[in-house]
């Protein structure tokens, strides 16, 4: 038995024998041919059958037309998407999402995709980067003093007590780092959950700079100001020097933090925000643990020390999370 397939195809040009399959003689073939873009034309099957007289055993028979449908369907399957020859639809009402798209009179569906610009915040990443490599050159002891009073009150007093104009210069640059990096990781946290805001990318950031700045020094003026009228002047400006410090020490930790955030290429970036959240409630935690034992070893007032820190640290927090709620 010999048996020849042919088959037309608008896309091969060359011949491709049909391997690999089982029980098809080794003299059959599909021949694919280049004829026209017009549709496929059904199977043609030319079967003859020889006998061979001298052979006593019989020759097997040749595929129906149904097997060789099924074994060409079985290749197939291979080149499909999900086992599905066609696109599946996505579920939902995705006419919110997209706007129509007319180009030469065709009505094509678009949707408009807001995509963050950070080249000024690389300018202004680099502007902190600048200043700490400065600090960590020239104050490079007073770095690791910085560090070491977090965790220590005796080193903390120490700075407090010594205060050189070397020593200002060098934290008058991490004030500035402190600033930008968290002014910038709060313009991350907007993005991040989406909250409505008037300004948008640089101006956003613009805007965050100067409520960060607004804030702190507000809160430093307000601790001077209420230590006046209490008459504890001293007391009081060493908890705004630790105050000060643990501010730097929060910009400094947040500086991978927020690169990570604006050119790490993982998507989503939902556990670096996590982790600069956590950073800072850290530290915003140790601050006001240190404030508390420094008040209490001088022996403050229970009253004074429960005003302090109800009026200008949580009641803030209070009124910032209704405003962002609302």
């Amino acid at each position: 038995m010999e048996s020849e397939y042919s088959y037309q195809a608008d896309s091969i040009e060359v011949a491709q024998p049909l391997l690999n399959i089982h029980g098809l003689p080794g003299l059959g073939g599909i021949n694919l041919e280049h004829l026209s873009s017009g549709p496929l034309k059904p199977i043609e099957t030319r079967e003859v059958f020889r006998r061979d007289s001298d052979s006593a055993d019989t020759q097997p028979a040749p595929p129906t037309l149904a097997q060789l449908r099924y074994w060409w369907w079985m290749r197939e399957r291979n080149l499909l998407v999900d086992s599905s020859r066609y696109m599946e639809p996505r579920s939902g009402d995705l006419s919110k999402n997209f706007t129509s798209l007319e180009v030469d009179g065709v009505h094509l569906p678009e949707r408009q995709i807001r995509q963050l610009n950070n080249d000024w915040l690389t300018l202004i990443l680099l502007l902190v980067i600048v200043l700490f490599a400065s600090v960590r050159t020239s104050w490079n002891k007073y770095l690791g003093q910085l560090f070491h009073s977090v965790v220590n009150e005796s080193t903390s007093y120490r700075l407090f007590q010594e205060k050189n104009s070397s020593m200002l210069l060098g934290a008058f640059q991490l004030d500035i780092v402190f600033y930008f990096v968290f002014s910038a990781f709060v313009y991350q946290l907007i993005n991040y959950y989406q909250l409505d805001f008037l300004y948008h990318n640089f101006f956003l950031y613009l805007t965050s700079l100067i409520f960060v700045v607004a804030y702190f020094t507000l809160k430093k003026f307000l601790y001077r100001f209420i230590g006046f009228l209490f008459e504890q002047p001293v007391d009081t400006e060493e908890y705004v020097y630790n105050m000060g410090n643990f501010n730097r020490i929060t910009g400094i930790l947040l500086i991978p933090v927020v690169i990570l955030i604006a050119f790490s290429p993982i998507r989503p970036v939902g556990i670096i925000i996590f982790l600069g959240i956590f950073i800072v409630f850290m530290l915003y935690f140790l601050l006001i643990l240190r404030g508390f034992i420094t008040l209490f070893r001088k022996q403050f007032s229970i009253f004074y020390l429960f005003l302090y820190f109800c009026t200008l640290e949580f009641l803030p927090l209070v009124l910032l999370y209704k405003v962002l709620i609302v």
